[in-house]
């Protein structure tokens, strides 16, 4: 019991107790917070609403009305320019309504609403705008359908009327009864039997109208840049960014314990070129790996391999240098910080939630983030056209970082290092 009492006063146990309580309340509190904007705040992504023909100007503030509780609907008649701003996550859906949309639901013809929706994005926010897309759909077609009701039952209710007037109808109810008794009961089944017939007649017209109606409209949706089937695939860039920087983040620790040793035979500041060097190198060895890994899995374009890699490369040179922060400052309790870190940037690296619905804490720090670059990177180059504008904000970070290290180096003349058997 002696050796139990003292075990659980030393400073590991409640170094051990400090951590769980602080990680246990701060990672919850950092995940809790930042999914917070998911669902509901998709409505405060851009939506573009596109038609070329003034025919269809009373759709388009029908559509635009069931959009009312978005706070960004763009309206334009040009569609390549809309397509455009789709790819660069300026809108996030586009709804087109079809030139001769108005000329077919006219005709009794099927027309359909087109809905152009980025799968190049976070796997949520996808699957809630193709529900918004479905739902406005079953809208348009519900309002289309009940203007056509109310053409054709008046068409049809007129018809009846005129078939089945109360003059005729008297006029015959007299004839009957002027004759003997005898006959009147096969007169009036002669009657009834011409009412049914005209009332057959009226209600094939009417069905005949209805043919149709209640697929008025289609909900139309095309996917720009599809990617395949399963979760795994869409949330493929995160997964793979995030398991890059928690490599980075154990390989700062090790090369740490390498430039410490270092520094008593070689002084620190050699000592930190030929550890930002071998960073350098781990990068690209690093981003090659990911690379190979990754094309294959998301049966990705070969053709972007080399993009790819550099994208990967840049995240991984970024994490190493991120996490060296708190390390030169601290020695190795700076990876306790550096895993606070790593969890801030699930959420900021924007792999779950967009950049635009972030709450602002998180929207303030994602162009810090390594993670965030090379994510949307992913997206881009995985499944999209190849984009290369993330690499400038990438390089600028960890440039930044870099100069923050060598400052951390020139002015830490000693360099810490924790000696576990001490917290007895």
């Amino acid at each position: 019991m002696e050796v139990l009492s003292k075990f659980l006063k030393s400073n590991g146990v409640l170094l051990a107790s400090l951590v769980t309580i602080v990680y246990g309340v701060l990672v919850f509190f950092i995940y809790f917070s930042g999914y917070k904007p998911l669902p509901t705040h998709i409505k405060d992504l851009p939506i573009t609403i596109v038609s070329t023909n003034n025919q269809n100007n009373e759709l388009q503030k029908q559509i635009k009305t069931s959009l009312k509780s978005f706070k960004h609907v763009n309206e334009t008649s040009n569609i390549t320019s809309a397509k455009k701003d789709l790819r660069n996550r300026e809108t996030f859906m586009i709804v087109e309504i079809p030139h001769n949309f108005t000329e077919r639901v006219s005709a009794n013809k099927q027309a359909n609403l087109n809905f152009y929706i980025n799968d190049a994005n976070q796997s949520l926010v996808v699957s809630g705008l193709k529900n918004i897309a479905n739902n406005i759909g079953t809208a348009v077609n519900t309002g289309i359908m009940l203007q056509k009701s109310k053409a054709i039952m008046s068409k049809a209710m007129t018809q009846q009327l005129m078939q089945n007037n109360q003059a005729d109808l008297a006029q015959a109810q007299a004839q009957i009864a002027s004759l003997p008794a005898s006959q009147q009961k096969a007169a009036t089944q002669q009657l009834e039997q011409q009412q049914a017939k005209q009332q057959a007649v009226v209600n094939d017209k009417v069905n005949t109208a209805f043919d149709g109606v209640d697929n008025s409209v289609k909900t139309n949706i095309k996917e720009v840049n599809k990617i395949s089937t399963g979760i795994n695939n869409s949330m493929a860039p995160f997964f793979i960014s995030l398991a890059s920087y928690l490599a980075a983040l154990i390989g700062t620790l090790l090369l740490y314990g390498t430039y410490v040793k270092f520094t008593a035979f070689n002084g620190r500041f050699k000592s930190f070129a030929a550890m930002e060097t071998a960073m350098l190198i781990l990068s690209i060895f690093g981003g090659i790996i990911v690379t190979l890994t990754v094309i294959p899995l998301t049966s990705a374009k070969w053709d972007n391999f080399l993009a790819v890699l550099v994208a990967h490369s840049l995240e991984f040179w970024g994490a190493y240098n991120l996490n060296a922060v708190f390390i030169l400052l601290l020695g190795q309790i700076g990876a306790a910080l550096n895993i606070l870190l790593t969890m801030l940037q699930v959420v900021a690296g924007a792999g779950m939630v967009p950049v635009q619905i972030m709450t602002p804490f998180f929207k303030g720090i994602h162009a810090l983030s390594p993670m965030y670059y090379s994510i949307m990177s992913d997206y881009d180059l995985l499944y999209g056209n190849g984009a290369y504008s993330l690499w400038l904000g990438a390089l600028s970070i960890i440039i930044g970082y870099l100069v923050l290290n060598s400052v951390i180096v020139y002015f830490k003349k000693k360099q810490p290092m924790l000696d576990f058997s001490k917290l007895a």
